[in-house]
């Protein structure tokens, strides 16, 4: 094999740039933006310039899309003016987005920004046919697109790894020290102009007039070998799966839908690589592979299609869940429109999955609309079963309550539970983090679970959620907080928990905790006088769900008297674990204790 000289290597490098001017000149200075950021040496400056990182990266893919789609054209001059529409177009995502110091907290802008990077790289699957077909040009076209990937990133990465080395060796022989955003300023470069210009360094121009199939043996081999034998291996592993379902008559679990979607995934693959050479194959894993592997799939789909509909059934839509229903639905179309269309291009592949990508990104038929209606729905659901139970929850119950309403204030539609509460939940924000560029908002879930009245169900013996799970609250230091102790005669920081031993002296007194029943006892001389439960205190704690941070000042302490002694225990850390029905266990606790005989204390 005849290496590339350096003047071949400089001419090709040339005529890309002058080929692809808008592209190359997008992807430098957007390089060149993104490495100065790195160079900041501060991980808020990379976040606060996200909205304009975000804008450069969806670009690169639109523009090189957009340059295929011109060059195939007669008067290719006439449609220069797309590549002005996706600048509009991508200014208006950049003004879209919000301050960047809230962009971290809504997911719906990053789902946004991926789901128009996706359809930025399948436009590159099929701009230079949507006006003109050729069976045999599109997939000589595909197989140009997968070499130049797979060239770019095989030069670009070792060029990277090369460099990286350089500088340890540099660092570590010279005793030169170099900054680690040097490194990361480095595979911006090699990943956003290097291999951005080699890719489009070798590209045919004249994709139409590739009409010759140039099948590989090397592709047959990789095909026949090893794609082929894994579609195989997971469609095996999938029929056995269903059949221990069928068995034990259980419904499907949700992870097997990835299975299911890479295995249609890997099956169009290999379709798209067979497809010139199928019928003239000699080997019959690929002359059959049609129809066999779309009728094999078909009932893998209708399992795809169960999982995700118990999730669904049971915790309503979610973005992911969307998206898994709306691949599911692509996967089955594509199948029957493999087996059973008469003129089969495809094209069909990528431009439907694009059009899918744009599609699902607004509009009330969109991933957000739908989500979170669907979980508005899932909350009112669940919170009138609550209510219809004299307003006590599961813990599973409970927890799903918390989470919808995390989950749709993230997402800045909390108030669609407006209806369904009959209270702000808007008023429910609060500010926990509050910088120079930054400010964090979250519900104070316990707030609005206590104005709901929603309790966790003590009779829940057979939820195992309910069990194991930690609680907890830690005291707000930067609160000021003031406690009457006129009333008592001793005053004094405790601390017990899961490693507590000796006993604390508190003025005359001995303070012993007891991990067997969860219990404080108080004594004089080695003569109990009084002894605190801790474990009633605790179960009704609980009762509120694990965080506890919101408790109200009243609830945190614990007072007792006998005819002796009156104590009061103030509570500023609490943890401990229900481990199984009415089974307590403490793992630590930070308190005051006041304490004063009842001799001194005054009669009404």
């Amino acid at each position: 094999m005849q290496l590339p000289s350096l003047r071949e290597i400089t001419s090709k490098a040339e005529n890309a740039f002058k080929r692809f001017p808008v592209t190359l000149i997008w992807a430098i200075l957007g390089s060149f933006y993104i490495m100065h950021v790195i160079g900041l040496d501060s991980s808020q400056e990379f976040e606060k310039n996200l909205d304009i990182i975000l804008t450069l990266v969806l670009g690169i893919s639109w523009f090189i899309g957009a340059q295929f789609f011109i060059e195939q054209q007669t008067k290719a001059n006439k449609w220069v003016w797309i590549k002005g529409l996706i600048v509009l177009l991508l200014f208006i995502f950049f003004w879209h987005l919000p301050d960047s110091k809230e962009l971290d907290q809504n997911p719906i802008y990053l789902a946004r920004f991926f789901l128009y990077l996706i359809a930025g790289h399948l436009f590159l699957l099929f701009a230079p046919f949507i006006k003109k077909w050729s069976k045999i040009a599109y997939w000589n076209y595909l197989k140009s697109v997968g070499v130049s990937i797979t060239r770019s990133i095989l030069f670009s990465g070792f060029l990277y790894l090369g460099l990286v080395l350089a500088l340890v060796a540099i660092s570590a022989l010279f005793d030169v020290k170099i900054k680690g955003e040097r490194y990361g300023q480095l595979f911006i470069f090699c990943l956003g102009i290097v291999n951005t210009w080699i890719y489009l360094s070798d590209f045919p121009s004249k994709i139409h007039g590739q009409t010759q199939i140039y099948f590989d043996k090397a592709l047959e081999v990789f095909v026949k070998f090893i794609l082929i034998p894994l579609v195989i291996l997971y469609i095996i592993i999938l029929y056995a799966y269903g059949t221990k379902i069928l068995i034990e008559w259980q419904l499907p679990k949700g992870w097997v839908s990835y299975l299911v979607t890479a295995l249609a995934l890997m099956g169009f693959l290999v379709q798209v690589i067979i497809n010139p050479i199928q019928k003239t194959a000699q080997a019959w894993t690929i002359k059959r592979f049609y129809p066999w592997f779309y009728l094999a799939l078909l009932p893998l789909v209708a399992l795809l299609f169960v999982a995700i509909f118990r999730r669904i059934n049971d915790y309503g839509i979610t973005e992911n869940r969307y998206f898994i229903v709306l691949i599911a639905l692509w996967i089955l179309g594509m199948a029957l429109y493999l087996l059973l269309a008469k003129k089969r291009r495809l094209i069909v592949l990528p431009l439907s999955l694009f059009g899918l990508a744009l599609l699902s990104s607004f509009g009330f038929w969109g991933v957000f609309s739908v989500s979170n209606r669907s979980q508005a729905n899932q909350f009112k659901k669940v919170y009138e079963k609550g209510i219809s139970n004299d307003r006590l929850a599961t813990y599973a119950e409970f927890n799903q309550l918390t989470s919808i309403i995390n989950y749709l204030d993230k997402r800045e539609a909390i108030s669609q539970l407006d209806p369904i509460t009959g209270i702000s939940m808007q008023a429910a924000m609060h500010d926990t983090v509050k910088s120079k560029w930054k400010s964090n908002k979250w519900v104070d879930t316990s707030t609005v679970m206590d104005s709901l009245r929603i309790k966790l169900d003590p009779a829940d013996e057979n939820n195992a959620l309910n069990y194991g799970t930690n609680f907890s609250f830690y005291d707000n230091r930067n609160k000021s907080q003031t406690y009457d102790i006129s009333k008592f005669s001793y005053f004094t920081p405790i601390y017990f928990g899961t490693y507590t031993e000796k006993s604390v002296k508190v003025g005359d007194f001995d303070l012993m905790y007891s991990r067997d029943d969860e219990s404080l006892k108080l004594s004089k001389a080695k003569e109990v006088l009084l002894e605190i439960s801790l474990k009633e205190y605790l179960l009704k704690l609980a009762e509120r769900g694990p965080n506890l941070n919101d408790l109200p000042e009243d609830e945190k302490s614990i007072e007792l008297e006998n005819d002796s002694l009156k104590t009061k225990i103030i509570f500023t850390e609490l943890s401990f674990n229900i481990r199984k029905k009415d089974s307590v266990s403490l793992h630590n606790a930070s308190a005051y204790m006041l304490i004063k005989t009842i001799d001194h204390v005054e009669q009404d």
